[in-house]
């Protein structure tokens, strides 16, 4: 399975998936399972659609809150916009690899 680097990973780092992985840089889990200021990149919009948001190099979200019941959760777009998503959509911990593309050199 191929997805976006983030900020953080090195070579021959095991990254693991699902709702039991640990809050470390790299993982990907359930955003229900993550607590709130988390920032996360390749965010789902819905469940299960291989995200969505934030894959440019540099960007990330932000959880921002969860509801009540746990079924929705709340989160920070690059944009500054906020966005409600059912908490089963899974995010990748950690901001896109590749953020000063677009600095220029110094000389």
């Amino acid at each position: 399975e191929r997805w976006v680097a983030v900020e953080g990973l090195h070579t021959g780092q095991f990254v693991y998936c699902g709702a039991k992985a640990q809050l470390t840089v790299g993982n990907v889990m359930p955003l229900g399972k993550m607590p709130e200021g988390t920032v996360v990149s390749m965010c789902e919009e819905k469940a299960s659609d291989r995200g969505r948001l934030a894959r440019a190099s540099g960007c990330n979200c932000m959880v921002v809150g969860h509801s009540d019941d746990g079924k929705k959760t709340r989160i920070r777009l690059p944009s500054g916009s906020r966005k409600t998503v059912p908490s089963t959509c899974r995010a990748v911990v950690g901001i896109a690899a590749g953020g000063g593309r677009m600095d220029k050199p110094v000389l």
